[in-house]
């Protein structure tokens, strides 16, 4: 079921599967910093849902603890900016004391525009190796998301309209492209050659939007465009050609000054 995203932000409620000290906290201004740094420190588990999505926010900041881990270090809030976005992330034991990892959830704000929010999403579902939306204690899931007045369909929709909503932005981008290249084999400007080519990054772009590969998508877009410009490109040393002959003629204006004199 599709869902209308929030203009403003997404908040998603996900299951976290493993967890491991690997990453600790700086003491000295809460900075998220890997398990072999020096300075004063504790330690914290991030775990698979919190790595995945960091790895995937492109241009990230280092993430700050507005409450870092006591005794308790699966417990935390976290929050970073990456471009346009901000993101929070509150890990929280929801079943069996937070005794084991499968225990804990992962609540995520992620603030920004829409198309930005999607495309995260969607490239974290793609990277991890489970679904997030699938709580290994369904009980207690239920009785938890209920008390943020959510349920377990409404959460599973919300991820599944994230990920519907990025598919369809990279299907008109697709489309937008193998437009383009109609127009332009009309023309006839471009060389039969370079069409081909752009037309074989179009298959292959669409191949990856299949299997969710956001980065693939953008590079065989991006290939598909250089090849329709190559021709252009080519083109430019005679245009650069005659704006240099044009410069050139710029002593003879001081010349015909001097002989004014």
């Amino acid at each position: 079921m599709d869902i209308e995203l929030h203009p403003e932000r997404s908040i998603l409620h996900a299951q976290v599967r493993r967890a491991k000290a690997s990453h600790c906290v700086d003491e000295s201004g809460r900075f998220l910093r890997p398990s072999t740094f020096k300075g004063p420190s504790s330690k914290v588990y991030l775990g698979d849902v919190a790595e995945t999505l960091l790895r995937c926010s492109v241009g990230a900041e280092t993430p700050t603890f507005t409450q870092p881990p006591g005794f308790n270090e699966q417990r935390w809030v976290m929050e970073y900016t990456a471009g346009p976005l901000h993101v929070t992330i509150e890990s929280m034991p929801y079943w069996g004391f937070g005794l084991l990892t499968s225990g804990y959830r992962n609540e995520v704000k992620i603030r920004g525009p829409v198309g930005e929010r999607a495309r995260l999403v969607h490239d974290w579902v793609a990277a991890l190796q489970h679904n997030p939306w699938e709580f290994a204690h369904q009980g207690s899931a239920k009785k938890a998301l209920h008390a943020g007045k959510t349920s377990l369909k409404s959460n599973e929709d919300n991820w599944r309209s994230h990920q519907t909503r990025a598919r369809s932005l990279l299907a008109e981008s697709i489309a937008s492209l193998n437009h383009h290249i109609d127009r332009t084999e009309k023309k006839g400007d471009v060389d039969t050659n370079m069409i081909n080519l752009a037309r074989l990054e179009i298959d292959l772009a669409q191949q990856a939007l299949a299997e969710d590969n956001t980065p693939a998508v953008e590079r065989a877009l991006s290939r598909g465009e250089a090849a329709l410009l190559l021709p252009v490109e080519e083109d430019e040393p005679e245009a650069h050609g005659s704006v240099l002959t044009i410069e050139d003629d710029i002593p003879l204006v001081d010349l015909s000054d001097d002989a004014s004199e």
